[in-house]
């Protein structure tokens, strides 16, 4: 990932089109809301150059707006690499294992999602760009701990199953060669 191709405008310019793109979503649901039954041509019309317009700066924006998803697991970068190396080691139980990246990891979604939302605080961000896409290998772990139960005709997978998902994420993780 080439940092210079998401900056190729300087951060307030990335904030102002994130916080345009923003702001033409919320109006281009109110509207879809109010006049989706409607047979005005114009209407139509305009309903359709709104979302193409949205869909465009939102595709201006994607890149930054995954560098800001990052941020907050990349935080916690070393504390999600320990414990996925404890629990390919065999040292951490599954259920320990559960309880101690699933919380975090809902923690750090909620806490990306504020972050995209608050224009101020994304000023102040440094941004590492080795981090590019490093939430997805921690959040799409999220569906595998809410779904692994320890009573086996509750849960969505086997013992073997999670752990092997697990060591999939443990090789995935050491392209950011964290230390």
């Amino acid at each position: 990932m080439n940092i210079f191709k998401i900056f190729p405008k300087n951060r307030r310019q990335l904030i102002e089109s994130l916080e345009f793109s923003s702001f033409l979503y919320d109006i281009s649901i109110s509207l879809e809301i109010k006049y989706h039954k409607t047979n005005n041509r114009l209407i139509k019309f305009f309903l359709k150059v709104v979302s193409w317009w949205r869909d465009w700066e939102f595709d201006q924006v994607r890149e930054y707006k995954q560098l800001l998803f990052d941020y907050p697991y990349w935080e916690l970068r070393q504390y999600y690499c320990q414990r996925i190396q404890k629990f390919v080691s065999n040292e951490l139980s599954i259920v320990d294992f559960i309880s101690e990246v699933l919380y975090p990891s809902l923690s750090n979604k909620k806490e990306a999602c504020d972050l995209i939302k608050d224009f101020q605080r994304q000023a102040s961000i440094d941004f590492d760009p080795k981090s590019f896409g490093f939430s997805k290998i921690i959040s799409d772990l999220t569906p595998v701990l809410e779904g692994f139960d320890e009573n086996l005709e509750e849960s969505f997978f086997t013992e073997k199953e999670f752990r092997k998902i697990i060591e999939n994420s443990a090789i995935k993780l050491k392209k950011y060669s964290i230390e």
